[in-house]
């Protein structure tokens, strides 16, 4: 059964609107706010959670370092090689900072602490079109959201640059992209949490879970990497 089936059948199209955590943690120190007025386009270098594995793109999330990287390009930063730098950390356990800054012409190592892509937010509130709040008595919504940190560190004297966290909440604003959309039925008092009106199809989960496109995803990181740009120049 498909949406322009039931659509004969009064379905009607709501949303979700989700309050969920404080979207960033900003922490920037004095030291890297010192560094960066002494030296406005250093170089930085991302260190992913698969920094010993020589590869690049052997991880299913390369394709945000390489966001994280571009954007860090943009904002006037000199990027290093990621590959260069895993090679040279690979080989010794033991190396100090200053051979990791001489051997790869490094200053700012840029650290991906955290990356889930799957944060979970819940509820039983869904706004029906008119805007009427109403609560889905048999049914939660389950919407997928995302969280990253990074830690920044200065490697002359390898000294703690700042911490920074970022939160990905979905639909926290009434809109029309159909992963906040809602199927009801007014007359009936009755949602149907896994149709989406994406095309007509069905979402793979009874609960309405979708998975973050990559394109969202993207945006996201590089919205608050250019956030953490401008926190560290401050």
């Amino acid at each position: 059964m498909i949406l322009t089936t039931l659509g004969s059948c009064s379905l009607q199209r709501g949303y979700v609107k989700l309050t969920g955590k404080d979207q960033k943690e900003i922490i920037t120190t004095d030291e890297i706010k010192k560094y960066m007025k002494a030296n406005p386009k250093p170089s930085i270098v991302l260190k992913a959670p698969t920094s010993e594995d020589k590869s690049t793109q052997s991880d299913q999330n390369s394709y945000l370092y390489n966001a994280i990287e571009k954007q860090l390009l943009l904002e006037g930063f000199d990027v290093k090689d990621r590959g260069l730098f895993n090679e040279v950390i690979g080989k010794s356990k033991d190396i100090n900072y200053s051979e990791i800054k001489k051997l790869t012409g490094t200053d700012l190592i840029l650290e991906l602490v955290r990356l889930d892509t799957e944060v979970p937010y819940n509820t039983n509130i869904y706004f029906q079109k008119d805007g009427k709040e109403a609560i889905a008595k048999e049914n939660n919504f389950l919407l997928n959201g995302a969280t990253i940190e990074f830690k920044i560190t200065v490697i002359d004297g390898n000294k703690h640059g700042g911490s920074y966290l970022f939160n990905y909440v979905p639909c926290v604003e009434k809109t029309d992209d159909c992963s906040c959309s809602v199927a009801y039925k007014k007359s009936l008092d009755r949602v149907y949490p896994r149709l989406s009106f994406c095309k007509g199809e069905r979402r793979p989960s009874t609960k309405g879970y979708e998975t973050i496109p990559e394109d969202k995803l993207e945006k996201f990181v590089r919205e608050y990497v250019s956030i953490m740009a401008a926190a560290i120049r401050s």
